[in-house]
């Protein structure tokens, strides 16, 4: 087990962790915050930050947990857990990626659709996503596939920031909205609703996968993870407030109510109002690039669960079981070729932004159950070496966060039902 200890650089950090902000950062996101900006202004910007720093504190448990034991966090449930966990999360799986899949191929046709002003129409756009999408994991490799996430995550961060700083009127206010939390009457649901939704739910599993292709293993890349990983959700955080702040210049400033079933193409509308042709392209485009990024975030990290899954419950060794998450696996490629087809039916359901909305809801019920796991794992599981176990402010956090999503899970339910 490689114990080298990594320079640690902006530039070298700028791997793995962006790509999983990159998968993180889904429609579900968009829509959240522009909603949550048209509807309230900034003073809801503190929410976005506070769920991306909880999406971190879970997100370096699970990668912090993997460089002390080299187990992924699913094998570390299937060992250390009563056996009903791997099924209740093989089936959680199954629903999760179906809805995952059809949220994000509507999602990336709407997107295609804004930006060929209909040409291209929503359902067929999203069909040729979820296909085109396939093909570049079936055959891009690893190494490919960081890179166009890269490039994603450049067209997305641009196009955004470039809306968000030429619309922005207000930066005391906005800087207010930033560190004063303050939740508006009427608000307090859609605040939990807004902190949960903020940088994914099972992808945060990915970067476990992520790691061992890029062969980061042992005590040794502890600070370069952690440093990784803060850069992602930083990313994250700023894109989400990005959103926002568009939207409360576009919306809320004007006195313009918003649903979500509105808030792609009326962002768009809005931005071409305000900034001309080019700031509805670049809205379009960013918005986009997010949502592709994401879907090819998952198409190519899922896989890596079921066949992860495949592996513990066949009963594989360690050693044959890393080689059944390799991108070249027959179990990997079979779980692409579901996760690939699944969605199709749902593109012609013509409600994108309900698929989606579904996806939320669905995603909104599994943060809790990483939150316990880590409170359990990470402190009662015994490991050597120099990676330490739960701090008592990274323990006070898990439990913060467990109460927190599940309270938003169950409304997420409620309201939906």
């Amino acid at each position: 087990m490689s114990e080298s200890k990594p320079t640690v650089s902006f530039l070298k950090l700028a791997g793995p962790g962006l790509v999983v902000a990159a998968t993180g950062i889904g429609s579900g996101d968009v829509v959240s915050a522009t909603v949550g900006g048209a509807n309230f202004g900034v003073v809801l910007l503190w929410a976005i930050a506070a769920g991306a720093f909880f999406k971190f504190v879970l997100q370096e448990g699970i990668a912090r947990w993997q460089l002390a034991t080299g187990r992924t966090a699913v094998e570390g449930w299937a060992e250390y857990l009563p056996a009903w966990v791997k099924w209740y999360f093989g089936v959680y799986l199954v629903i999760w990626t179906v809805s995952v899949s059809a949220s994000l191929t509507n999602a990336t046709g709407l997107g295609m659709a804004n930006l060929t002003n209909n040409t291209l129409p929503q359902s067929w756009g999203a069909v040729a996503h979820s296909l085109i999408g396939g093909l570049l994991i079936f055959f891009g490799g690893y190494n490919n596939f960081e890179k166009l996430m890269k490039l994603l995550v450049g067209i997305m961060g641009f196009s955004i920031l470039f809306c968000a700083i030429f619309t922005l009127h207000q930066p005391a206010l906005a800087l207010q909205g930033l560190v004063v939390p303050t939740i508006p009457s009427g608000s307090g649901t859609y605040v939990l609703s807004l902190i949960g939704g903020v940088g994914g739910s099972i992808t945060m599993l990915s970067y476990n996968y992520w790691m061992r292709e890029e062969n980061m293993r042992g005590s040794g890349f502890l600070s370069f993870v952690r440093g990784d990983i803060a850069i992602a959700y930083l990313f994250t955080a700023i894109f989400g407030g990005s959103i926002m702040l568009i939207a409360n210049d576009a919306f809320f400033t004007a006195g313009v109510t918003l649903t979500n079933a509105q808030a792609v193409p009326r962002m768009a509308e809005a931005l071409g109002t305000v900034l001309g042709l080019f700031g509805r392209i670049a809205f379009s485009a960013g918005f986009w690039a997010a949502v592709f990024a994401s879907l090819l975030g998952v198409w190519q990290s899922v896989p890596y669960l079921y066949a992860d899954l495949y592996g513990i419950v066949t009963k594989m060794t360690p050693e044959q079981r890393e080689q059944a998450v390799k991108v070249t696996s027959t179990p990997y490629r079979w779980a692409l070729l579901f996760i690939t087809l699944a969605p199709l039916p749902f593109a012609f359901t013509g409600q994108p932004i309900q698929v989606v909305i579904t996806y939320t809801i669905v995603s909104s019920l599994f943060v809790p159950f990483v939150a316990a796991t880590l409170l359990y794992l990470n402190n009662r599981v015994k490991w050597s070496g120099a990676v330490p176990h739960n701090s008592i402010i990274t323990n006070l956090l898990l439990a913060a966060i467990l109460v927190l999503f599940a309270i938003v899970g169950y409304q997420e339910v409620a309201a939906r039902f």
